[in-house]
């Protein structure tokens, strides 16, 4: 059992969890199979690994690859063998609303449990390839930072900060453990690593370089895609504006003003074509409203009110047909249907003297125009906004999630500037995306370690010789380094390795050696408010504290011939064999005072302190869970009575 290994597995753990906590508590995150899930699992799979459960090992590796594989399999399946789309209804009825991505690890993620996973699962063992595997995990961690610092990707293919720090943790554990093992494969490990890695090298910048190209050429298919229905909408403007041209032009040679049926019959069928049109209205030279087309209520209420007054923001764009016998066109404005939109104003001349005897107003409804150009995209494709620099004019949003990309596309409304801002959805994204970079990068790792088997298996016939020489003094090794860790063992099993204290199992067998031994007193400790000194501080500063109490306990109680335990988190134990309750409560305040004038402070500077239950046995058989119950009783005394003192439990 490696203790680095172990510690810096634990370490793994500990990120693994926070990073899915932080994962969890996130607004608007669907709990799901994310980077931190597998690795908190790959986690205890190296434990069990390093604690010789290799049987836990394996069954806990494989679960965790059941997972894995089928998440790798949704980067590599071709999208008509299973459609992206398949993958997203699979998933959905797991959580509404979530799509394949919130239940997949990240790719690098995934690729780096996978190898960390099969590494134990060949023992690593340097001739099956676990030094490939590691060192191909090191490199995609380090494309993970590279990625993370760099790369503007579609989907996010590396793990969170803490995800990143716990997968370099659980490498280091590996290598911690193993890589002592590997010298005896030296010479086979020289010749096989370096093309092995510099073969994975080129297959990660290869596939850098695919990914790259792949996804620049469907932001450029996505981008195209905006800009054609921007130009859609150009076009459209255009088309609009001559076909209410040749409408303005056909009543000049009309001597009258037209009838209402007449205006009816002439505007239907431009109302038809563009049915963005909120009216297309007559107006005389005093600006009143005569005609107006389609006859609804809310046009019917136009019809004689004088523009100039009703609607200054368009006085000038009318005037300049029905003065000046030219076009006009009004910006943006708010109309007296109450939404955005604008008006052109096409004016009718007197076919002799060619002067204005009116003008054609075509009232566009911004909402309604754009609603045209939006109905031409499938809304689980795209998510679209019009707006001009200072006002968002309509927008149509997607069914399905947006990506993170947004193209930008400028549109020209007969001289006005107009924004159209297209997000694509993911799902449209993905479905669209090349599995290729993907099989390749697989397939190159593959090979990769194909590679390192063939050059090690090579070396190793050439050198099996010189290790049969060497293997009577590996043996020794290592059966020093399992006496060795036995020891370890045992000494772990009876102490506690913070405060390297005897622990509760220890204490119990030294309660019970003492048994025979009247009085016998027993104190309970317990650090008060010591909650607070980890949420103040840290639990790297609690577990310094705890230390400090610890030796200091230990000096005092041993100086007695008694025996200092720790309990358990932030109490501690004491046994005192022939001490009375008198003298087990001398020695229990001078611990307590002790503690108290240490330096070891609260955050608002207040001393730590500590409560004291004691109990004493006079006579009769050891009973250890009686004497322990009124030391534990007469502890909860002490924290009631204002804690920082001692409490002698009644005798039992």
């Amino acid at each position: 059992m490696s203790r680095p290994a172990i510690n810096l597995n634990l370490l793994a753990l500990l990120l693994a969890l926070l990073a899915s906590l932080l994962d969890w508590t996130a607004p608007g995150t669907v709990l799901s199979l994310t980077g931190s899930l597998p690795i908190v699992a790959t986690a205890l799979c190296q434990l069990a690994w390093h604690h010789r459960r290799p049987a836990l090992a394996r069954g806990t590796g494989l679960a965790v690859l059941m997972v894995l594989i089928p998440a790798l399999a949704s980067f590599l399946i071709p999208e008509y063998w299973i459609s992206h789309s398949a993958w997203n209804r699979q998933v959905e009825g797991w959580t509404a609303g979530s799509l394949i991505v919130d239940w997949r690890p990240p790719l690098l993620v995934i690729l780096c449990l996978i190898m960390l996973i099969a590494s134990l699962l060949v023992r690593t063992r340097a001739n099956l390839g676990a030094p490939q595997l590691l060192a191909m995990t090191a490199i995609l961690l380090v494309m993970q930072g590279v990625e993370t610092w760099h790369a503007t990707n579609l989907l996010s293919l590396t793990g969170s900060a803490l995800e990143q720090a716990a997968l370099w943790s659980l490498l280091a554990a590996q290598l911690s453990g193993v890589a002592v093992n590997w010298r005896g494969h030296l010479p086979g490990l020289k010749r096989a690593l370096p093309a092995g890695v510099l073969l994975a090298c080129l297959t990660l910048l290869f596939w850098h370089q695919q990914k790259t190209l792949v996804e620049g050429n469907l932001h450029a298919e996505t981008q195209a895609q905006s800009q054609r229905l921007a130009e859609s909408l150009s076009l459209e403007i255009r088309d609009h504006l001559q076909a209410m041209q040749r409408f303005a032009n056909s009543w000049q040679l009309q001597d009258t003003l037209p009838t209402g049926g007449q205006w009816a019959a002439q505007a239907a069928p431009y109302h038809q074509d563009f049915q963005y049109f909120l009216n297309i209205a007559f107006i005389d030279t005093d600006s009143r409203i005569r005609r107006v087309h389609p006859a609804n209520a809310t046009n019917q209420r136009l019809l004689g009110r004088r523009l100039f007054d009703e609607q200054p923001a368009g006085r000038s764009a009318l005037e300049e047909a029905l003065s000046n016998g030219e076009m006009g066109r009004t910006g943006i404005i708010d109309l007296l249907q109450g939404e955005p939109g604008i008006i052109h104003y096409l004016p009718v001349l007197d076919d002799d003297s060619q002067r204005p005897r009116g003008a054609v107003g075509m009232v566009v409804s911004l909402p309604a125009l754009a609603d045209t150009l939006f109905r031409q995209t499938n809304p689980s494709h795209f998510g679209l906004t019009l707006m001009t620099p200072d006002r968002t004019l309509a927008e149509r949003q997607a069914t399905s999630r947006l990506a993170t990309w947004q193209h930008r596309s400028a549109i020209d409304l007969d001289g006005l500037s107009l924004t159209l801002t297209s997000r694509p959805t993911l799902s449209l994204l993905l479905s669209r995306l090349s599995r290729q970079p993907v099989v390749s990068l697989t397939i190159g790792l593959l090979l990769a370690y194909l590679l390192f088997m063939v050059l090690f298996a090579h070396q190793h016939m050439d050198t099996q010789q010189r290790l049969m020489r060497r293997s009577n003094r590996e043996l020794r090794h290592e059966v020093r380094s399992r006496t060795r860790l036995q020891k370890e063992v045992e000494w772990l099993a009876s102490h506690d390795d913070l405060t390297k204290l005897p622990n509760r199992r220890q204490f119990m067998w030294d309660l019970e050696r003492h048994g025979q031994t009247r009085p016998l007193s027993l104190l309970i400790c317990d650090i008060d408010h010591f909650k607070q000194v980890n949420d103040a501080f840290g639990h790297l500063q609690g577990d310094r504290y705890l230390k400090s109490i610890g030796e200091l306990g230990r000096d005092i109680i041993e100086s007695v011939d008694g025996v200092f335990a720790r309990y358990g988190g932030e109490e501690f134990i004491a046994c005192l064999p022939g001490h009375d309750a008198i003298m087990a409560r001398d020695i229990a305040e001078r611990l307590r005072v002790a503690i108290q004038q240490i330096d070891l402070r609260h955050a608002d500077g207040s001393p730590l302190t500590i409560s004291i239950g004691i109990t004493t046995q006079v006579g009769g058989d050891l009973q250890t869970d009686t004497l322990l119950q009124a030391a534990d009783e007469a502890l909860y005394a002490a924290k009631a009575g204002g804690r920082n003192r001692v409490i002698i439990a009644p005798p039992p």
